[in-house]
């Protein structure tokens, strides 16, 4: 026996492109009196009433799955033929899946009911999103009343899902916006306005409607859960950082791919787990029958259980079309993974082919990752050697090419490594990190210390071993430069296959005569940075018997610490200023070594402190 009908002669807004074909909504919000919230009605289109179980439209809909929205044409799920029998229309009557509800000004919908309606033909008016914007600005336009109350009620639902914890998230400028997984997606140009929002927010909303009222009637569906993944971070957290991305493309593409790899797909099934993407403890997909087959099935549940007539599924049978639309989806993602894998590869083939030195660093990075699997080109080298210089390189490009495995990667291995272990010893942890994410099957990178010297003149040793070789002991006055220095010594000794077995370090002797340290004099007022103290008493007398100027000026600040440490004085200090417009900034690197000083000035801090390390060895190799 069929349920009751409830009609309605109140305008049903359909909001969708001008162009669309398959209208699967129509809604209608009214304020309530007294600023008490909304009445809300919500008709799903009765795809279920014109598509019969096994019927050649429904064989379509199961092997096609959804509709698929290709440039320059569309594939209907169900076919045209039944698409146009079903579609919601502003000429003709249609039945419906109809869902009532009063939400509250906080954004709760109660008092939700679900029932068999009927839209009987001129009730509907259909409006393309580009219209909405100019409509809610027109008073005297006849849809303003109704549309303002729409955006009103979609904004209230939006702030509900946001204080509820969820990824709600909007960018109709740019054109970005959180899907219900979490990750973020393009909005077609044609859609962003704010009729996005109030068609999602108010579908969002009667997805999560007809899910509790199934779990209420006992009813199983295929309900659409999504599990948490503990590291994806806090929803807040995530809007901070969309929020400050936002103005650069490579940061926001940066972040979107993280975001993409962290989230876990939602899945149906015929039991209920809730949606952590959204934030809700129940929800599933039927307001989309024309277009996903899931909504399909799920309608033809829920009327047969409104018109009291036997299931169309049974348990084992629904719970088998549900594994089977998970497969689907996974192979699909699959397969659009590797078509943009091939894609990208293709445009980074062609990049590698360009001047190295314009890109930028993304795409240099893509360009390295793809030249570490072959030979080593020259142009290659040049640009990482300019890169490493120049002080651009990061962490990732590190971690990719120190995985260069053809030996005519070595030379500009150890060159990049040696350069950066002076320059920047800090970011050596970083290196091994990024390296132990993308090889989550090998060893970490081992790290042990060992304390000695004076109680008042402390010294601290550590040694990296990296994929079983170990590195040398490096020593320094503090823990984290020790550190920072041995991972940075057994990234080099594991590419040259150089073993470290000493299972203690060898300890300096201490200074017997150390000086008083006093104060540098003033230094610029430009924005330096100072030094600790020096010893000022004197110049030092190095030893320099046997120093080589060639091999001093190859490396000439890890040459600079070396004799700082084989003539037991503190390492050297550099200060720096800045000068010129913010676009084209000098900097001034002065060194100071055991009463030794030298100045330079480049285009690059690095370059600066490379330059004054380099006068510095010059005037000390003349005057011996």
């Amino acid at each position: 026996m069929a349920s009751p009908t409830t009609t309605d002669l109140s305008t049903l807004l359909m909001i969708d492109s001008a162009t669309a074909r398959d209208r699967d909504d129509a809604f209608a919000v009214t304020p309530l009196t007294g600023g008490h919230g909304w009445a809300v009605e919500v008709h799903i289109a009765g795809v279920a009433d014109v598509v019969g179980l096994g019927s050649v439209a429904d064989e379509q809909a199961f092997l096609r799955a959804e509709t698929r929205y290709l440039p320059g044409r569309t594939v209907p799920m169900l076919g045209d033929t039944a698409e146009q029998a079903a579609t919601l229309t502003t000429e003709a009557a249609r039945t419906s899946l109809q869902v009532t509800g009063t939400l509250t000004p906080d954004g709760r919908l109660h008092g939700v009911t679900v029932g068999r309606g009927e839209i009987p033909s001129g009730r509907c008016v259909a409006v393309d999103h580009a219209q909405v914007p100019g409509i809610l600005t027109d008073p005297a336009h006849p849809l303003r009343a109704q549309l303002a109350a729409a955006d009103a009620a979609a904004h209230v639902l939006l702030g509900a899902r946001r204080d509820g914890g969820a990824l709600a998230f909007y960018d109709l400028t740019r054109g970005w916006a959180a899907n219900e997984d979490g990750a973020i997606v393009a909005i077609a140009a044609e859609l962003r306005t704010v009729a996005y929002v109030i068609v999602q927010e108010l579908m969002i909303a009667t997805n999560e409607a007809v899910a509790l009222w199934c779990v209420e009637q006992g009813l199983p569906i295929l309900f659409r859960n999504h599990r948490p993944n503990p590291v994806a971070g806090p929803a807040d957290e995530l809007m901070t950082e969309i929020a400050a991305a936002a103005g650069d493309p490579d940061l926001f593409a940066k972040l979107r791919g993280r975001l993409l790899s962290t989230l876990r797909a939602a899945t149906y099934d015929p039991t209920v787990h809730g949606h952590s993407g959204l934030r809700l403890s129940a929800y599933a997909h039927v307001t989309s029958p024309l277009r996903r087959v899931a909504d399909l099935i799920n309608q033809r549940i829920i009327l047969a259980h409104l018109d009291h007539t036997p299931t169309p599924y049974t348990p084992d049978q629904l719970a088998a079309l549900g594994a089977d639309l998970n497969r689907r989806t996974r192979q699909a993602r699959e397969a659009k993974k590797n078509h943009f894998k091939h894609a990208d590869h293709r445009h980074v083939t062609q990049e590698a082919a360009r001047d190295l030195t314009a890109l930028d660093a993304r795409t240099f990075h893509k360009v390295l990752k793809t030249a570490a699997t072959a030979p080593l080109r020259a142009e290659i080298a040049a640009e990482l050697a300019r890169r490493a210089d120049a002080d651009l390189l990061t962490a990732p490009d590190v971690a990719v090419l120190i995985d260069a495995a053809d030996p005519t990667w070595r030379p500009i291995q150890l060159r990049v490594l040696d350069t950066l272990a002076d320059t920047h010893p800090e970011i050596g942890p970083s290196v091994v990190s990024v390296w132990r994410q993308t090889h989550p099957d090998q060893p970490p990178t081992d790290l042990e210390t060992r304390r000695g010297g004076a109680d008042h003149h402390p010294l601290f040793a550590a040694r990296a071993t990296h994929l079983g070789i170990r590195g040398p002991w490096a020593i320094a006055a503090a823990k984290k430069p020790a550190e920072q220095a041995a991972l940075w010594a057994g990234l080099r000794a594991q590419l040259t296959g150089t073993d470290h077995p000493d299972t203690e370090p060898e300890w300096p002797a201490a200074p017997q005569n150390p000086q008083p340290a006093t104060p540098p004099a003033s230094a610029d007022p430009g924005p330096a940075i100072s030094p600790p103290p020096r010893d000022t008493t004197g110049p030092a007398v190095f030893n320099l018997d046997g120093a080589k100027k060639s091999k001093a000026l190859s490396n000439p600040i890890a040459w600079l610490m070396s004799l700082a440490q084989n003539n037991h004085q503190a390492p050297p200090e550099w200060e720096f200023r800045t000068d010129g417009p913010a676009h084209a900034p000098r900097f001034t690197a002065t060194v100071h070594l055991a009463g030794h000083t030298a100045t330079a000035d480049a285009t690059t801090k690095t370059a600066a402190k490379t330059a004054s390390a380099t006068a510095l060895i010059e005037a000390l190799l003349t005057q011996r």
